[in-house]
């Protein structure tokens, strides 16, 4: 796989809902949760995390000690998750703060995530391998923070997709996991994912333009775990089973 060479400065880390396929599958196979989700019976997961980071090629990293996330399922493939990032930090000991209405040192992240494969980078950088994986994919909408401490502050704009590794589990379950491994400095493990169907990888990156003047975003890498710790459909908690059809 063409490996992707880009500077960077940046943000922060997502963690949200889990759901698994088999590696085995392939690229057109659709991946399938159990219950089934729908608009009608949509599935509600609830999911937390301790300290993640977000790292740039060049060396710069976020910081943030706990988040809280909620997701809701309203197909297979496809629902919109709500993430709090609290005690988040940036360089310097810059305290990091997101949009308007905010508490300090807390980000609000807000967008789709999509349940598919995805191609997890292996081995060494000299000689690379890729393996097929179950992910789920964030998409968020582009928004700014603004890491400050005394008169210093500099602005965050964010924007593109962050992939996490679903940990396999092949029976039901009240609990599922969520990893977010960077590859290198300012790379995550997971660049390329595959839609539904698609027979062709598609790009999932993490783009961050730090301060003031022409907006050059640029990339960056995730490192965490989230714990989905509560799945609810119907007004109920219930287990789960995550598999291709």
């Amino acid at each position: 796989m063409k490996r992707i060479r880009l500077l960077g400065v940046a943000l922060m880390t997502v963690f949200a809902v889990s759901a698994i396929v088999a590696a085995t599958a392939s690229a057109a196979e659709p991946t399938k949760i159990l219950p089934e989700p729908s608009t009608v019976k949509p599935l509600k997961v609830t999911s937390k995390s301790g300290a993640g980071s977000l790292i740039t090629v060049s060396g710069e990293e976020v910081k943030c000690k706990t988040d809280k996330g909620t997701s809701e399922f309203t197909t297979p493939n496809l629902g919109t998750f709500h993430a709090l990032f609290e005690g988040c930090t940036g360089p310097s000991g810059t305290t990091c703060t997101g949009e308007s209405g905010d508490a300090k040192g807390t980000i609000l992240l807000l967008g789709e995530v999509h349940y598919l494969l995805a191609l997890l980078m292996e081995g060494t950088k000299e000689k690379e391998t890729t393996k097929l994986v179950p992910a789920l994919a964030f998409l968020f909408k582009q928004f700014h923070f603004t890491c400050s401490i005394s008169i210093i502050k500099v602005l965050v704009l964010v924007r593109g997709c962050a992939a996490a590794f679903a940990e396999p589990t092949e029976v039901l379950t009240k609990k599922t996991k969520d990893v977010f491994t960077e590859w290198s400095q300012g790379e995550s493990q997971i660049l390329l994912i595959l839609p539904p169907e698609a027979t062709k990888e598609v790009n999932c990156l993490t783009e961050t333009h730090v301060g003031e003047g022409e907006e050059k975003f640029e990339l960056s890498a995730q490192k965490g775990t989230a714990e989905n710790e509560k799945f609810e459909q119907g007004g109920k908690e219930i287990e789960i089973e995550l598999m291709n059809k």
